[in-house]
């Protein structure tokens, strides 16, 4: 079975390093985390504010009750008689002089403030609350009041205020105006002057740290609550994220790996009745069609191969039948050439009449290029089956140029064409002489045909490291760029400036590249369109092939 070859990319590198339960993770602690805090926070300040609340709402009932038991003492004949011998009239300064005496007890007058100060005295023993009576002009020293308190009743007077109060790490002060009623005016008068409408205040306060430190305690307990609330909630939502997303998604990858490998007959099991199933039957199908398609495709192939196998064999067949004729012919065209040629060059020697002797030269020139075909034709089916024998040595390249040179000069003259030479004066490399110069003449040859009268060729010679490198240079028209490879190939014509086709079969460049390929070098052309063309041959040095 065949094997499709699976690869692995820095991208799915990357997002194996980032798992979708890390994301997830991250997700909630960077939005759900935060969004519980804020909200467990706002209910903590809730409550703080509620106790604060509750508080102050305590200490209102508390001044409320006071004022409406000192109203009651007000409204009984101005105060209360208490036996002064009685415990609870201990400790108190009497603020009038009345009193009613009996044969068993005395009784002294307890005035609204009296009965106020001994009620404080009550409740700082019980430690539940305290409050006291106080006033910027006190007829009672004790009554003086403190920073708070004159706060307060500056207050009072200033804004007309109705409750003034605040919070402390220990206790909560809260304080309200008392207000000069009928029954105050008696004791509340000086000089005959009516004393204004406030005539003091109420001072309660209660034990506050018991009550922070409870709702401190319960807003820890909220947090508390909260984080495992918050920890319940990811794990669960992990639980079933793995469950149902991450546990498909693992086979779904692990199917796919298979499949990538060219296990084609991976398959995948889902059974979540949601998107993640459908696209389960997806992959299914798609792994079916790629069976179905790979066997179908395996037995094209192997019918395309076979049939190939048989086109191939019938191509060697005819392409030695080819190279077998081409080379019978070339031989067998070569024998009557000579004795033709041979016949004209007695001609010319015989022959005086000058119209005679021009018909004669140009019958020796279509024999000329007739030979040359014939001989590139039969040297191209040799190259082509390997049948030449090559003959490898240590020569002067730059006298073979200098050779080259003098046996295209005069065609070189005759079109009014310069040749330079840029070459050492030695400059040995192992190569067949024969074919080399072979290919040397060619170039040259090509140059000087697609040149203009006037123009110039340089030819130049050269080491570079461990290569030898030949330019031959030229001013022709150039060669457009998407025939700088195909003038390489046989019996390919390149068009000249003209635009028409230059004579020729083709086979001079494909033969040149044949040797030079033999040489273990290469051959290519650099050439822009109007400008010229230049042909590099690079050939290394093979020492090596010298006997």
């Amino acid at each position: 079975m065949q094997r499709i070859h699976s690869y692995t990319t820095d991208q799915s590198t990357e997002k194996i390093n980032s798992p979708l339960k890390r994301k997830f993770v991250f997700g909630v602690i960077f939005i759900v985390v935060p969004i519980l805090g804020l909200l467990f926070t706002w209910i903590g300040f809730r409550i703080m504010n509620q106790g604060k609340q509750e508080t102050l709402e305590k200490a209102r009932v508390i001044a409320d009750q006071i004022v409406l038991t000192r109203q009651w003492v007000t409204d009984v004949m101005g105060g209360v008689y208490v036996n002064v011998d009685s415990p609870g009239a201990r400790g108190v300064s009497y603020a009038t002089k009345n009193k009613i005496v009996t044969p068993h007890a005395t009784y002294r007058l307890f005035t609204p403030s009296m009965v106020t100060t001994k009620l404080s005295q009550y409740s700082f023993e019980k430690k539940s609350y305290q409050f006291r009576l106080s006033s910027l002009e006190p007829l009672n020293p004790n009554n003086r009041p403190n920073d708070f308190e004159t706060t307060a009743l500056n207050r009072f007077k200033a804004d007309k205020s109705r409750e003034y109060y605040r919070y402390t790490d220990t206790h909560f002060d809260y304080m309200i105006p008392l207000l000069n009623t009928r029954g105050c005016i008696k004791c509340h008068t000086r000089e005959k002057k009516q004393t204004t409408s406030i005539i003091g205040g109420l001072r309660v306060t209660l034990p506050y740290e018991n009550i922070r430190n409870s709702f401190t305690r319960s807003i820890w307990l909220l947090a508390g609550a909260g984080l495992c609330i918050t920890l319940v909630m990811v794990l669960v939502l992990l639980f079933f994220t793995k469950t149902l997303i991450l546990k498909p998604l693992d086979e779904l990858e692990e199917k796919s790996r298979q499949l990538s490998e060219g296990d084609l007959t991976a398959r995948v099991s889902l059974d979540t009745n949601d998107e993640l199933e459908r696209l389960g039957k997806s992959f299914n199908q798609m792994a079916q069609s790629l069976m179905h398609n790979r066997d179908n495709l395996e037995d094209r192939i192997a019918r395309a191969t076979e049939d190939l196998a048989h086109a191939n064999h019938e191509l060697l067949k005819l392409d030695k039948l080819k190279s077998d004729f081409l080379t019978n012919m070339s031989h067998e065209l070569r024998t009557p050439l000579t004795a033709v040629k041979g016949s004209v060059n007695y001609l010319e020697r015989t022959v005086k009449d000058a119209e005679q002797l021009e018909f004669i030269g140009i019958i020796e020139k279509n024999i000329s290029r007739l030979t040359r075909l014939i001989a590139n034709l039969f040297d191209f089916t040799r190259l082509e089956a390997g049948a030449i024998e090559w003959e490898f040595s240590k020569e002067d390249l730059s006298q073979l140029v200098r050779d080259v040179i003098d046996i295209t000069s005069p065609l070189a003259l005759q079109k009014q064409i310069e040749i330079h030479l840029d070459a050492p004066d030695t400059l040995f490399a192992v190569i067949d002489f024969e074919r080399m110069e072979q290919v040397l003449v060619n170039l040259i040859d090509n140059a000087i045909k697609f040149s203009e009268p006037g123009d110039t060729i340089l030819v130049s010679l050269e080491k570079s490291g461990s290569e030898t490198i030949i330019r031959v240079k030229d001013q022709g028209p150039g060669i457009k760029k998407e025939n700088l490879e195909t003038i390489f190939k046989k019996f390919y014509t390149a068009a000249n400036g003209s635009g028409t086709k230059n004579q020729g079969a083709g086979m001079g460049l494909a033969i040149s590249r044949a040797i030079i390929l033999a040489h273990n070098g290469s051959i290519h052309v650099e050439s822009i369109e109007g400008e010229g063309s230049c042909f590099v041959i690079c050939l290394p040095d093979q020492d090596s092939q010298v006997e």
